[in-house]
């Protein structure tokens, strides 16, 4: 059983601890989150005054993902390596998991850029973007997993017990994700997500139950970051590479060559952002 107030004294001394550290070590305060479960690919290529963020000491998995501090035009941004994949172990593990989201928030970010890999749920449509290869725009999420970040948070500083998610998915950024993926010929569509605990794919009943609650995508190990930015204040714009058509028989290996060939349209999509990104993490 999770102690709640040792838990809560926990999450918030280490994070104060790691703001701390970060202060220390001149790391500029972040206006920008930018978790990536696909990998950096060629992003930093693109950021100007990219430095690397000596992390060492922070809890697993973070040690072994790759953290850059950098600049998205005039935007101040933290890259991270979104290990999303990574297993976690004992009573905390579930905040652990979505640690740097609370790290960044009291660093002064005031939005999470997300991306992952994800599948569709019910039949695509090349025509409206809906195929693998496209990014899904989220505009909203089930979170159906076995467990919350927020257990045991509700004496924490960090942020309320029940924070308020009718929000969450910027609605202002998520139109000009939209717009701005057809000005530059990236396929976009917009969707709303199954964030399941994986490790295992969906069934083809899980996926028909799914499609059946509203969902139109499903992505592994998503629901964490997104509930720990709606408890530190956090808007999100989720961007989710389709790297499975949801039918008939699962081919992982097929799954991650097409994540690899999408993963570079999510990083247009941001880079073409950017001053989206600047006015609206501006004005959280």
């Amino acid at each position: 059983m999770v102690d709640e107030g040792a838990a809560t004294a926990t999450l918030d001394v280490r994070v104060a601890r790691l703001r701390r550290e970060l202060a220390e070590a001149s790391v500029p305060a972040p206006r920008v989150l930018l978790a990536m479960a696909t990998g950096l690919g060629g992003l930093p290529d693109e950021l100007r005054h990219v430095r690397e963020v000596e992390h060492a000491r922070w809890p697993e998995p973070w040690p072994r993902a790759a953290f850059l501090s950098a600049m998205l035009g005039d935007v101040p941004v933290w890259l991270l390596e979104d290990l999303a994949g990574e297993p976690g172990h004992g009573e905390t593990a579930a905040w652990n998991r979505a640690l740097p989201v609370w790290v960044a928030a009291e660093c002064g970010a005031g939005l999470l850029v997300h991306t992952s890999a994800g599948a569709l749920l019910g039949p695509g449509d090349s025509a409206g973007g809906r195929a693998p290869g496209a990014l899904a725009v989220l505009s909203d999420h089930l979170a159906w997993s076995d467990r919350s970040p927020l257990l045991g948070l509700g004496p924490s500083r960090l942020g309320p017990l029940f924070p308020d998610l009718s929000t969450l998915h910027h609605p202002a950024l998520r139109r000009a994700a939209l717009a701005t993926g057809e000005a530059i010929g990236v396929p976009v569509f917009e969707a709303v997500a199954a964030c399941t605990p994986g490790p295992a794919l969906e069934t083809p009943a899980e996926r028909e139950m799914l499609r059946r609650l509203g969902a139109g995508v499903s992505v592994q190990a998503l629901a964490p970051p997104l509930l720990a930015a709606a408890h530190a204040g956090l808007s999100v714009l989720a961007l989710v590479c389709i790297a499975d058509a949801g039918e008939g028989p699962a081919d992982v290996g097929r799954l991650l060559e097409t994540a690899r060939r999408a993963t570079p349209r999510a990083e247009e999509l941001i880079l073409a952002l950017a001053d989206d990104l600047g006015r609206c993490s501006a004005a959280e």
